[in-house]
């Protein structure tokens, strides 16, 4: 029944061998609008016939209809002759009267006028599909995009994920039936917006991705991304706006790529994290540089997991001086002795591949990760066993701690606090421990927690005070021993010799201090010069590079020893 003029033209024949068990071929005459398939299809197709007329119209009867107005856009350009190469997904019902995903891939064969036919496959699609939208699974999408790369060698194209944000608060208020009608509702609008070349998926959580390899790019992707967003409003004005959600999405487009999928989906997800960090409702355009930054934050994560796992190789202490600012200076503010009390612990991580790296790089990540929890004890047992050590050298030398918030979120850190006493058997009154000023300063469970270190006389200061939150109901209640002022005011101060407002801000900051009986310590002082604009100020302790370079605790000694310790061990 196959048109065998047809059949023999070479782009058919290579359909043909194209096919697989899976796949029925096809010949349809556009001009006569008769359609002959190959003998199976009836096995399987809800078709009447291997062969009939009213081709256009009893194919258009089987397509689902969320597909129906593709399907027949897509018969009207090969007619109309806008392409001479069709492929596209649809959904058509089988002998079952279930729909099932086919793949429908022609190729004009005979431009000529009244003897135009399309030759092509119809390939069977696996049913790796959703059961809430009925949409294909991300398993079906990596078949897909492989079959596609295997047939052209490369494509181009984008893909644009997208997420439903605000779903779970959804789910909690009203429950799962309304959050899945709720994404059916999406994935319908996804559907509507799409055109016969943009596959649809749902992919891991509540995610979807619009797949288009038709040479189309990221411009055509944000304007696909406009056209769901007014669906979508569409959605809550017609639900009465008594469920809100937005979408955030991340597209990445791509020229002539033969990538594994994978590849493209963690770029499309990464997209889509960053769409959401930069604002609900929003659309992200891949970003190489942001994307191997984030790479590299990944690979730095395992390594330092790793290093947890490996006994915290890796890991090292690093102590910088603290100086007491009393008595620093003559009469004329010309620096004259140093007299070390204590230093401050910073963390360092190193590794072959990295070498190494600050407390700034690295803190970030252990806080995502949750290694800040295992890492924070180590710290703790760590530099209050230092402590210790130089105790026996001056007993009145203090050591000063950072904690991270996330600490106190992620373990018992007054049960790690109590541990590492314990272990290292220091005096609570030489250990000080620095929280950050920050919005969470006047959160009443850190507050409860911070009122337990003073029973214990533990000492709290407020590290790079007046870069955050700046709330002063809650320093004293706090019980705050001292006001660490961040570097940035110091330089400032020292910077605008001529002015007076900066250090009029410092001078405020440490009279209010000491009025309400705490130190102000001065960080990032780097010169003598320095000291001499500061010295006036009255601060009670300084930190900087003028003092001392964070360095191990065998340097710190030993650039220190002449000076460091009132009493020397006899």
């Amino acid at each position: 029944m196959l048109d065998k003029k047809s059949a023999e033209k070479s782009d058919f024949k290579a359909f043909v061998k194209a096919a697989g068990s899976d796949d029925f071929v096809f010949v349809l005459n556009l001009d006569k609008n008769v359609i002959s398939l190959s003998e199976d299809v009836v096995k399987v197709l809800s078709i009447p016939d291997r062969e009939f007329d009213n081709a256009f119209e009893v194919m258009s009867e089987l397509v689902h209809p969320d597909d129906k107005e593709l399907f027949e856009k897509g018969i009207e350009r090969i007619k109309n002759g806008g392409e001479s190469d069709f492929i596209a997904e649809y959904r058509f019902k089988n002998e079952k009267d279930n729909y099932i995903p086919v793949m429908i891939r022609g190729k004009l064969l005979s431009p000529k006028k009244n003897d135009r036919v399309l030759a092509g496959i119809i390939t069977l699609k696996a049913t790796h599909r959703d059961d809430i939208t009925g949409l294909p699974l991300e398993i079906q999408m990596v078949q897909d995009y492989n079959d596609l790369v295997k047939e052209n060698g490369s494509v181009s194209g984008f893909i644009l994920a997208v997420r439903i944000e605000g779903l779970e608060r959804i789910n909690e208020n009203f429950g799962l039936d309304v959050g899945d009608k709720i994404f059916a509702l999406v994935a319908k609008a996804c559907l509507a917006v799409r055109d016969e070349h943009t596959y649809i998926y749902r992919i891991s959580g509540n995610k979807i991705a619009l797949m288009n390899v038709s040479g189309k790019n990221a411009h055509d992707a944000q304007e696909l991304y406009s056209a769901l967003k007014r669906k979508v409003s569409e959605i809550e004005y017609n639900l009465d706006y008594a469920a809100v959600f937005t979408i955030s999405s991340g597209v990445v487009s791509f020229i002539n790529d033969s990538s594994e999928p994978k590849d493209l989906l963690k770029k499309a997800d990464f997209s889509l994290s960053m769409g959401k960090k930069s604002g609900k409702h929003n659309l992200y355009l891949f970003n190489s540089t942001e994307y191997t930054k984030h790479i590299n934050k990944l690979y730095l994560r395992e390594k330092l997991r790793d290093s947890v796992k490996n006994d915290f190789k890796g890991f090292e202490m690093y102590y910088q001086p603290v100086v007491d600012a009393s008595g620093i200076v003559n009469s004329s503010n010309q620096l004259q002795g140093v007299h070390v009390v204590g230093a401050e612990a910073l963390l360092r991580w190193s590794c072959p591949e990295m070498g190494m790296l600050g407390a700034d790089q690295v803190v970030p990540i252990l806080e995502e990760s949750g290694l800040i929890a295992p890492v924070g004890r180590w710290i703790l047992i760590k530099t209050f066993t230092q402590c210790k050590m130089w105790n026996e050298y001056d007993s009145n030398f203090h050591m000063s701690v950072n904690l991270s918030y996330m600490q106190f979120e992620r373990s018992d850190i007054l049960l790690d606090v109590q541990m590492a006493l314990e272990k290292s058997k220091v005096k609570p009154e030489n250990i000080i421990l620095e929280i950050t000023e920050s919005g969470y300063i006047d959160h009443i469970e850190l507050q409860k927690i911070l009122d337990e270190f003073h029973k214990m006389k533990i000492r709290v200061d407020i590290d790079d005070f007046g870069t955050g939150y700046s709330n002063l109901r809650y320093i004293q209640n706090l019980h705050a021993n001292t006001l660490k002022l961040d570097y940035s005011f110091v330089h400032k101060a020292v910077l605008d010799r001529d002015g007076e407002s900066e250090r009029k801000v410092i001078q405020y900051i440490i009279d209010m201090a000491h009025d309400l009986g705490m130190n102000v310590c001065l960080e990032g002082v780097e010169s003598e010069s320095d000291i001499e604009v500061l010295a006036p100020l009255k601060a009670d302790k300084y930190q900087g590079y003028l003092f001392g370079r964070p360095v191990s605790s065998y340097a710190f000694f030993d650039e220190n020893k002449r000076f460091l310790f009132e009493s020397k061990k006899e």
